[in-house]
């Protein structure tokens, strides 16, 4: 199998990829290089310098309907920020195994602590922040709708951490991804899409909604209906009178779902500017395409007032966007990251 730069991608082998930090010798480049591969991510800073950044590891396998990843990491914080949730538009779960180390982690609802041999659940789509003063994990990520009919009910999940010796279920799926990580380099195509399956099996059965269960139930519904909308960003009728009646819910319930951002009719704004700017960066492929195609993929009903929108949100015109505007991080290993999650 051919390696270049630590990534293997030939559509005929493993998917791999794996920096081997291992073999830089200076800590601060080494540290540097696992901050730009995370950095699509999240938004990582070093707890302390005089903490040594020898112990980096970082291995992810693309498995077509999930991620697995294999992740050692020195003292840090780390966040997942608005505008990262805002301009990846990713929706899929993390589901970390904690192997060695303490993580931390800190959000809207409170903390949460995940020990060796515990499970924690993150969703991509809400914000979070964890620390470590050391730790490592395995990470599976997987899209929303892989989890049959509970996707917005797993999201209520966000930063709950789970012993694995609490259930039967919960110890089976840590110790089939133990065994994932130790044998997914030399198995084959088809074997590798055996073990996928059932991780994803387990992982449906171990982490459903059980009986008594605590859920943030307004949580849930924000979830379900930022979905709702990414779903309908084309549809010109998008708005507070469709999602209400499409959900059940009055105007005041709905803006209070969204005040943190600015209201619903705020947020449908600046999901369609998003999505427009990635079709004109290119970042969704094909050809270039006429601003007015783009206005109206994005549910404008004039090229116009999309284009007026557009330079008050981003400051140019959205004619003078083209492939230069996306960063030059996507030929990095970071936005290959991001680019393999978003295509799950």
């Amino acid at each position: 199998m051919a390696m270049i730069g630590g990534l293997a991608e030939s559509p005929m082998t493993l998917r791999l990829i794996d920096p081997r930090f291992s073999e830089i010798e200076d800590d601060q480049v080494r540290l540097r290089a696992w901050q730009e591969l995370t950095s699509s991510l999240f938004v990582s800073s070093r707890a302390s310098a005089a903490m040594p950044a020898r112990d980096l590891f970082f291995r992810c396998y693309n498995l077509d309907r999930m991620l697995f990843l294999d992740h050692a990491a020195c003292a840090h914080s780390a966040e997942r920020t608005p505008s990262q949730i805002v301009t990846q538009g990713v929706d899929h779960i993390f589901i970390g195994l904690q192997t060695s180390g303490v993580t931390r982690l800190t959000g809207a609802n409170g903390g949460a602590v995940a020990r060796v041999g515990d499970f924690f659940v993150l969703d991509l789509a809400q914000r979070f922040q964890s620390e470590t003063d050391g730790m490592a994990a395995i990470h599976i990520c997987i899209p929303r709708r892989r989890f049959e009919g509970q996707g917005g009910r797993l999201s209520a999940r966000h930063m709950h951490v789970l012993p694995s010796n609490s259930n039967p279920l919960l110890k089976l799926t840590a110790d089939h991804l133990l065994n994932m990580r130790a044998c997914l380099r030399r198995a084959d195509a088809e074997q590798r899409n055996l073990l996928t399956s059932a991780a994803l099996a387990i992982c449906n059965a171990a982490f459903a909604e059980g009986e008594g269960s605590a859920l943030d139930y307004p949580a849930v519904a924000a979830i379900e209906i930022r979905q709702f909308i990414e779903d309908n960003i084309d549809r010109r009728d998008l708005g507070v009178e469709l999602i209400g009646s499409r959900f059940g819910l009055s105007r005041t319930p709905l803006y209070k779902l969204f005040e943190t951002d600015g209201g619903v009719a705020s947020y449908i704004r600046n999901r369609r500017l998003a999505h427009a700017m990635r079709i004109l960066a290119g970042v969704e492929g094909g050809p270039r395409q006429r601003v007015s195609s783009v206005a109206y993929a994005c549910g404008y009903q004039s090229e116009k007032i999309f284009s007026r929108a557009f330079r008050r949100r981003y400051g140019v015109n959205p004619r003078e966007v083209n492939r230069t505007f996306q960063s030059i991080a996507v030929r990095e290993k970071g936005a290959l990251l991001a680019s393999w999650i978003q295509s799950l």
